[in-house]
């Protein structure tokens, strides 16, 4: 008889987001005149811009025509994407295209690149967290060997080298949820980590479109020696508002190794064989999308809603604070770590926006233990709305 994976059932917590839908549903039904502002979910809000869709459309034309109809491409991803992406993003620190692997997403690629670890690696993970993180680990059997990396305000909600060793260690820079980025000297202190234990940063580099401070690396190469201890993931989606259409991309250099017994071996043709095997890649006409917004005009279009987002997000964290609360981020990234008033738990603040501010948040416990007292909010927004939630939270 067929044996399920056990491991499924060791995660015992819902899944946040549906119990918010629940909410929102019941409210919904409550007071279906109310008109609810979204502030939780961290999805585009703004449409595709002119060049990706033009670039798209072509690419749907030629699909068309007998002449220039591709069917499975590679799947690795197309080589005019991996180009754009080492010449615009990585030509300054030495990545070549071979080195850079298309996907459907970072969330794929988060979940699959434990496919090329034994079970026995100790995994760190900071607390709170993206729950991918959490969630891939103990499906695939590692919930006993997992280290907390908290992150609390007494740190900047930033997470330190634990004192143990940790093989595998997932960072996310800037933050989801705190909204708080790793600056250079925090970074390197990681790289230092890692090469001293011989262990391997997951860096998951999803919102470095919003990065604005000098301190704050665009990406962990800038750090000397990271090549050897890093893989780097980034996504479409927050940058060029994919979310819809799925595609990002993994950066795993060749001089990336791992033990093997006693013998240290590249991961690099490791990821390749799992990729060939396990992935039929990304549609053409998605990659020539993403290969649009590296161009002039796509970079001028996308930079403009990156910088619509981060007014957003500016507008929520200026107008909290004149309210008198406690809140960070929205500064290198589109999210808003709110601290609770009046000793509330973080669902009981996300309940009492929605009932009476018809505002949806993401409760800070849904995100981990450390993540209780806060709430997040999204600045993928409109300026109008933005403005308005401010209005009703005035009126708490």
């Amino acid at each position: 008889m067929a044996k399920v994976n056990p491991h499924f059932l060791d995660i015992k917590r819902e899944y946040i987001f549906p119990v918010i839908e629940r909410k929102l549903e019941e409210l919904k039904k409550e007071r279906p005149d109310v008109e609810i502002i979204n502030l939780g979910i961290g999805d585009v809000a703004l449409p595709l811009v002119p060049s990706i869709v033009r670039a798209i459309c072509d690419a749907v034309q030629e699909m068309g025509q007998q002449k220039t109809l591709r069917g499975y491409g590679p799947s690795e991803g197309y080589l005019f994407l991996k180009r754009a992406i080492a010449e615009n993003e990585y030509s300054h620190l030495g990545i070549a295209p071979e080195e850079i692997f298309i996907s459907d997403g970072i969330n794929t690629d988060i979940v699959n690149i434990l496919d090329l670890f034994e079970e026995d690696n100790t995994i760190g993970i900071t607390d709170p967290t993206y729950p991918v993180y959490l969630d891939a680990s103990i499906m695939s059997g590692r919930g006993k060997k997992l280290i907390s990396l908290p992150c609390l305000l007494e740190n900047g909600f930033t997470p330190r080298p634990p004192k143990e060793a940790c093989d595998l260690i997932f960072l996310c820079s800037p933050q989801n949820p705190t909204g708080v980025a790793l600056t250079h000297d925090q970074l390197k202190q990681w790289v230092d980590y890692a090469k001293k234990h011989q262990a391997i940063l997951l860096y998951d580099n999803a919102y470095v479109a919003f990065v604005t401070s000098p301190s704050v690396p665009k990406s962990i190469y800038e750090i000397e020696g990271a090549k050897e201890v890093a893989i780097e993931f980034r996504s479409f989606s927050k940058t060029a508002g994919f979310t819809g259409l799925r595609c990002a991309y993994t950066v795993l250099p060749k001089s990336l190794t791992a033990l093997m017994g006693e013998k240290k071996i590249s991961l690099h043709p490791l990821w390749s064989k799992r990729q060939n095997t396990k992935s039929n890649g990304v549609s053409y006409p998605i990659q020539k999308g993403a290969e649009a917004a590296f161009s002039p005009e796509g970079v001028r279009e996308t930079r403009a809603q990156i910088d619509t987002y981060l007014t957003q997000a500016t507008t929520l964290r200026k107008g909290l604070e004149k309210l008198g609360h406690r809140c960070w981020g929205g500064v290198d990234a589109p999210y808003i770590w709110w601290e609770t008033p009046n000793g509330l738990t973080s669902w009981e603040f996300f309940d009492l926006l929605l009932k009476q501010c018809h505002l949806i948040s993401v409760p800070g416990s849904g995100f981990g233990k450390c993540g209780e007292g806060y709430v997040r909010l999204s600045a993928f927004t409109m300026a109008e709305k933005a403005q308005e939630a401010l209005r009703r939270i005035e009126k708490l």
